[in-house]
């Protein structure tokens, strides 16, 4: 009896430990991972795949910007996934990227905040693009970028030339044949996040018509206009890192293989007000684990 009582006690301490972890399969199979109600997100999944090493959710909280949990990402070269109707590989990309549900209207106004650090040997990718967050769009324009498709965002956080950038895709002409020209926007140098948290966060205006950055609670990035040309069905956050036109780096350095690359993410929240994804301007948030 005494035994049975043991085993029935350990089992109940294991279940909160296994309930933290997050991760589980969604109805597809696809890899997701589950998140507080305190982040305004249900789960993050990833619909293309990753190897063993791609991404791991680690409980330290002496690391973790918030919390007892947060979530590692590396890049190798090679790493090019796919669905039903994308493959990286032939269209010069790498990645390993969550996208987050539920998706958002592209109405009102729309706010996302992160933390982000990176490893201390993160190499610059630059020319190639290393996106560390984007809001992309569901049933959006289309078009080509360097002969290629595209299904262009509204919005990427990207780290090249020495500097993350806060980059606005202002897109015109047809929705199918659609004009990209991104508008750059510096937030921070690269060499100042590596071990060390960035604070991340955006507000995209739809009703008033601006956009607004802040790193670390510190505003960096006003821009007066619409986020969107075109209104697509929906908006939606994902994150991770997505390497794109990774041929130019290859080019540009005359090598062979792209070179690897280590970031570390944390409090990814969405809502409709700074104040509920902004840990800085609202220390009063609770953590997302």
């Amino acid at each position: 009896m005494k035994k049975l009582l043991a085993i029935i006690v350990l089992g109940l301490l294991l279940i909160p430990t296994l309930a933290m972890s997050g991760i589980f399969k969604d109805d597809e199979g696809k890899f997701s991972l589950k998140t507080s109600s305190k982040s305004g997100f249900k789960h993050h999944t990833n619909h293309m795949g990753h190897n063993d090493y791609n991404f791991k959710y680690i409980k330290d909280k002496n690391k973790a910007r918030a919390g007892k949990y947060f979530q590692r990402f590396e890049v190798r070269d090679g790493d090019c996934f796919g669905d039903d109707s994308w493959n990286d590989c032939e269209n010069d990309r790498e990645r390993v990227e969550f996208s987050a549900e539920p998706e958002q209207r592209p109405k009102k106004n729309q706010c996302y905040g992160y933390s982000l650090m990176l490893s201390k040997d993160f190499i610059d990718t630059y020319p190639t693009s290393a996106s560390l967050g984007q809001v992309h769009q569901k049933g959006g324009p289309t078009g080509t970028a360097e002969g290629l498709a595209s299904f262009p965002p509204l919005i990427q956080i990207d780290a090249r030339g020495g500097y993350l950038y806060f980059n606005w895709h202002e897109l015109s002409g047809s929705a199918t044949n659609v004009i990209d020209r991104s508008q750059y926007h510096i937030l921070k140098r690269l060499k100042d996040m590596k071990e060390v948290w960035t604070d991340i966060s955006f507000c995209l205006d739809f009703k008033n018509k601006r956009m607004d950055a802040w790193v670390d609670g510190i505003k960096k990035v006003e821009i007066l206009k619409s986020p969107i040309f075109f209104k697509p069905e929906a908006i939606y956050f994902k994150h991770g890192i997505y390497r794109s036109f990774i041929s130019k780096y290859k080019k540009f350095h005359n090598v062979k293989k792209m070179p690897t690359q280590i970031v570390f993410y944390d409090e990814i929240r969405r809502g409709t007000s700074i104040e509920k994804v902004d840990i800085n301007i609202n220390p009063k948030l609770k953590p997302v684990d």
